[in-house]
This record gives C-alpha cells, structure tokens and sequence, in this order.
C-alpha cells in the first residue's frame, strides 16, 4: 500500500513538473469527404517504417480527443460523453515521430500539447503485453486510451459497464477516420492484458487501458 502511494505521488510530481511540448494548430478542414473516408477505411495490420510528422500526430490527437474552441473560454469537446463529464484519458506511444523523441506521452486537450512521461520506445513493450501482435511494435505510434471507471459512479454500473465505452468508441471512430483522411492506416487493438499494459506505462493507479490504435503508413 506504501509502494503505490509512493509511486502515485512520484508520477504526480512528473507530470506537474514535465515539460509540455506545444502542437501544431490542427487543420478544420480537408479535401477528402466524410463518405470517401469511411468508404477507404480498411483494418491495417503491416505498417512502413516511415515516421510520422508532429503536424500528423496533432491532428490526429485533436481529432480523437481535441476542443472545438479555445479549450479554456469553453470546453466543447470534439466527441460526446455522458453527463458531460469524459472519464477517459489519452496516450502516445511514440516510436518515429519527425522532431518528437521516442517515448510515452499524455495528450492535454485544453492547452493542444503533450507532456513526456517516458523516454524510452515502449512499442515492443507495449505489443509483449498485447499478446504479441507484431503490428503494434512496427507502427511509428500507438494511441493508448484509458478509463477513469470512478468518475461515472453517478450513473452506477450502467455508466462503468455502458456509457463509458460508449464515450470510447465516439473518440476512437474519430481518431480512425481522421487517420483514413490523412492516408494513413490504423487497426483497433481490445486484446491486452490490462495490469501489463499498466505496468508498462506506470499508469496511475485509477487509470484502466481499455483501447490501443497503432497508426502509420499501410505497407
């Protein structure tokens, strides 16, 4: 019980202290239509070993999980949730990114930035603990999503066990049409052991992973 209280405080302490890297303004809107996207989607399981551009990675974190204003005059939020309240946060693993080093990063919606929580490529890692789908460790990058299953105790069970992940496929589906507009490819990964993926992130211990989507260019 020390121990985690300990490690809480430690990672607490990381965050508020951590730098934020600031993103690129994310474009609102695009040459390619909502029908064609869907249209073009495909699951992606073999990924090129080309990097990704910071530009891509903001776009695609604003378009999962992003404000449609300032984020601080207003809060509205790109994808729906129950209650208002969106219990779920997000993650970067980021293996090849241009002008962003290998490691974890949480996506911070309000200021449009990311804060480095770890300096080490976790791809392999992170597919070890996803019963070795290779596809993860080959991707230049994972979005990780986890659950605050707490924050819906107003709505009882039905918000842990319904709205929660109803919340998630909103941001999710964005996430995977917004990567098809950009040409890239992506697939849904729900098959993980959820204490590993922790361990290997260090999440905070009222965090629960509950998706991964590795995203790059389809090989």
């Amino acid at each position: 019980m020390k121990q985690k209280f300990v490690l809480i405080i430690f990672i607490t302490f990381a965050i508020l202290y951590a730098e934020e890297i600031k993103l690129p303004p994310a474009d609102k809107k695009s040459n390619v239509s909502f029908e064609e996207a869907i249209y073009k989607w495909s699951a992606t399981r073999r990924f090129k070993d080309k990097p990704l551009t910071l530009k891509q990675i903001s776009q695609l974190l604003w378009a999962a999980f992003g404000t449609t204003v300032d984020g601080i005059s207003s809060a509205t939020r790109v994808f729906p949730s129950a209650g208002a309240i969106y219990p779920l946060e997000l993650y970067v693993v980021v293996g090849k990114v241009e002008n962003l080093p290998s490691g974890l990063y949480k996506y911070n919606y309000v200021t449009h930035s990311l804060t480095q929580l770890k300096q080490t490529d976790l791809r392999e890692q992170l597919a070890s603990v996803a019963l070795n789908q290779f596809f993860i460790k080959q991707a230049p990058v994972s979005f990780v999503w986890t659950a605050k299953y707490k924050k819906m105790f107003w709505y009882g069970e039905r918000g842990k066990t319904r709205y929660i992940h109803i919340d998630l496929g909103h941001s999710a589906q964005n996430l995977t049409i917004q990567a098809t507009v950009l040409g890239l490819g992506t697939v849904q990964v729900g098959a993980f052991n959820d204490n590993k993926v922790k361990e290997v992130l260090s999440l905070p211990e009222d965090e629960t992973p509950v998706y991964i989507m590795p995203v790059g260019y389809r090989k």
